[in-house]
Parts: structure tokens; sequence; C-alpha cells
């Protein structure tokens, strides 16, 4: 279990979501995820953070008119 002043290794966590990210079958993709976010709650918004900003990333630059 975790504790709210700590958290694992950055690298392990992304690790573990590219991991459950890669799966292809979306049901098991989908239970996977609530059994991590079940496992690791305290680290949740540091994944959700993550996620957004490897989006960001990747998204396709638009052009403002």
């Amino acid at each position: 279990m975790c504790h709210a002043d700590f958290m694992r290794d950055p690298e392990i966590i992304d690790t573990e979501l590219m991991e459950i990210s890669a799966i292809t079958d979306d049901v098991v993709k989908l239970e996977r995820i609530i059994a991590w976010c079940a496992s690791h709650p305290d680290e949740v918004p540091f994944a959700l953070h993550q996620f957004m900003g490897r989006r960001d990333k990747h998204s396709p630059e638009t052009k403002e008119t």
C-alpha cells in the first residue's frame, strides 16, 4: 500500500503505464487500469499528469486562423 508521502520511482510508474497502454483488448486494458489505480491511489494524479503531457507532445500542431 502506498503512503501519501511516498511515491515510487517515476520510471517504474511510467513503465507500468506503458505496459498497460500496450494491451490491445480494451476490456483487459480497463481492468488493468482499474486494478492499477486501486493498488496505487496516491500515484494516480502523477499518472494522469504524465499521460496528459505525453498526449500533448504527440498531438498534431494546429494552426489558429
